[in-house]
C-alpha cells in the first residue's frame, strides 16, 4: 500500500472512531410530561368485585376506552394493547386498564369472555360502569374527545370512545397519549413500550 493510502486510511479510521464517541454522548430524551391527574374512581371489574383507582397507586398502567361488540375499531384498538401487555408479561409493576362504554351489554361476563380472547391475566382489567360516569371519566379524567352518537354506531346507550392509549404513572398522573389504530399505531406501540420502562424506572 502507497503511504498516501495508509494516511487515508488511517484518517477515515480516526474519523469513523471519532463519530462513534460523539454519537455514545448525546442528549438523553427529555422527561415526559405530567400533563392531568385522573380522578379517583370506583367501577366494576369483570370479576363482578368493585375495582377501586387506588390499588394502581405505585403502578406505571396504560388505559383505554372499548366496548366488547365492537367487530372493528375496539378490537384493533384491544389488539394493540395486548401487544403492550405480551411485552410487560414478566413486569408486576405495569398494569392495563380497559374500561367499556356499554354499560348496558358489558356485563362482567361478557367482559371475562372478552378478557380471554385477549389473553389476559390478572393485571389486565376490563371494567364497566354506569353510562354518566364512565362518559364523565372519559371526558372530565382522561381528558379523552367522546360525543355521543348511538344512531351513528346503531346500538342504544353507547357513544363514540377515542381510540387512544393512556400512560400514567404511579402516581396516577397522565404522561402521554399513543394511537391505538391507524397508520401510526405500530410506531406510538414502540414508543408506548420505551415510555413504559422510563416511568418503571422513575
Amino acid at each position: 500500500m502507497k503511504p498516501e493510502s495508509k494516511h487515508a486510511a488511517r484518517g477515515i479510521g480516526l474519523c469513523a472512531l471519532l463519530f462513534f464517541l460523539l454519537a455514545g454522548c448525546g442528549e438523553a430524551p427529555k422527561p415526559l410530561p405530567k400533563l392531568y391527574l385522573v380522578p379517583q374512581f370506583t367501577l366494576t371489574e369483570r370479576s363482578g368485585q368493585p375495582f377501586d383507582s387506588a390499588s394502581l397507586r405505585g403502578k406505571v398502567w396504560v388505559a383505554d376506552f372499548f366496548f366488547t361488540n365492537c367487530i372493528g375499531t375496539c378490537l384493533t384498538l384491544s389488539n394493540s394493547l395486548g401487544k403492550v401487555h405480551q411485552a410487560f408479561r414478566d413486569e408486576p409493576g405495569v398494569r392495563f386498564v380497559s374500561i367499556s362504554t356499554d354499560s348496558k351489554n358489558d356485563t362482567p361476563a361478557a367482559l371475562s369472555d372478552y378478557a380471554a380472547r385477549m389473553k389476559a391475566d390478572d393485571r389486565w382489567a376490563f371494567l364497566t360502569g354506569e353510562h354518566d360516569a364512565i362518559f364523565d371519566l372519559s371526558i372530565q379524567g382522561f381528558k379523552l374527545a367522546l360525543v355521543e352518537k348511538p344512531d351513528a354506531i346503531s346500538v342504544a346507550d353507547k357513544f363514540i370512545h377515542s381510540t387512544r392509549l393512556v400512560l400514567v404513572d404511579k402516581t396516577g398522573t397522565i404522561r402521554a397519549y399513543y394511537d391505538g389504530i391507524g397508520e401510526t399505531a405500530e410506531k406510538d406501540i414502540h414508543r408506548l413500550i420505551a415510555d413504559i420502562k422510563r416511568l418503571i424506572a422513575e
